[in-house]
């Protein structure tokens, strides 16, 4: 199982520049495809994707983030995909770390005043990330953020003008259309939130996805995540997620789909598998209790 720690990262990596500890900008480059990796956050971050996609699932929700666009992720838990659409460039990334304290000090310039038609939609805040749509002020100002890191000048010269850069592309994403969804997540990070196992659970029952993953979304061991399962759900995880999978499929049955697609949206791997499963449960194979609905 892939493990991405982005402390471990950062010390790493020799594309960085950082500010006080606080701020830390670095190009992040992979020329392998990584799958469903276990990845710890330990500062919040907002990054950009210049080459390939990634894929992210926190505790109840998950997002796509293509090429141009954007993400914000609170520090946590989180299963990654960077997804490699041109093997000759890889996957890469312009990320933006930054402590909750640097934030604090800046509440003012970053954020100013709560706008009151908004301010629902930051108590309603139930995710550890957002996507940043494509914005062509966001890129431009990534563009730059690139270039500081090959111009071959003095080091402290670049890092002293990362908070003003970085204040800067925090009031770009604010102002862009969709940017309430950011200023949320920048006004919720005193709430960091804890994660739910029913929202956990109903948000990822299709993906495939390991017990060992469900658990490091949930924050706790392996052994700890299946005892607090049981005493929710009343029956192992394993148990309860194809009861669900096989729910909603008899559920998608009503629909346009056929039979190989529902297999898939539910989150089996093969077809077979999915009319195997289904007829033990309803005694009728898919296709059958399709004709009758």
């Amino acid at each position: 199982m892939n493990h991405l720690n982005c402390n471990t990262i950062i010390k790493e990596s020799p594309d960085v520049l950082s500010w006080n500890e606080d701020i830390y900008l670095f190009h992040y480059k992979q020329k392998e495809e990584i799958k469903r990796a276990n990845m710890c956050v330990h500062m919040n971050l907002v990054s950009v994707v210049l080459e390939g996609t990634k894929e992210i699932l926190d505790h109840g929700s998950k997002i796509i983030v293509p090429a141009g666009s954007g993400y914000f992720m609170k520090r946590g838990s989180y299963l990654v995909t960077d997804k490699v659409d041109d093997p000759d460039k890889g996957y890469e990334s312009i990320i933006i770390f930054f402590s909750d304290e640097w934030l604090r000090s800046q509440i003012d310039n970053v954020l100013g005043n709560v706008n009151e038609a908004l301010s629902g939609k930051f108590s309603s805040c139930r995710s550890d990330m957002a996507l940043l749509p494509a914005d062509e002020l966001m890129c431009a100002l990534i563009t730059q953020l690139k270039t500081c890191l090959t111009l071959n000048i003095d080091p402290k010269r670049l890092e002293s003008i990362l908070p003003l850069k970085i204040r800067e592309l925090f009031q770009i994403l604010i102002s862009a259309p969709e940017g309430h969804h950011f200023e949320a997540q920048l006004r919720s990070l005193d709430t960091h939130l804890n994660p739910d196992l029913v929202q956990l659970m109903q948000s990822h029952y299709k993906e495939n996805i390991s017990m060992e993953q469900y658990a490091f979304l949930a924050n706790c061991s392996l052994s700890t995540f299946k005892r607090k399962f049981s005493q929710t759900f009343k029956m192992n995880p394993g148990k309860w997620i194809m009861e669900r999978r096989l729910e909603e499929a008899y559920n998608l049955l009503r629909s346009e789909m056929n039979i190989t697609e529902i297999a898939y949206e539910v989150g089996f791997e093969t077809p077979a598998h999915f009319i195997a499963s289904f007829k033990q449960k309803y005694r009728n194979t898919p296709k059958q209790l399709q004709q009758k609905l």
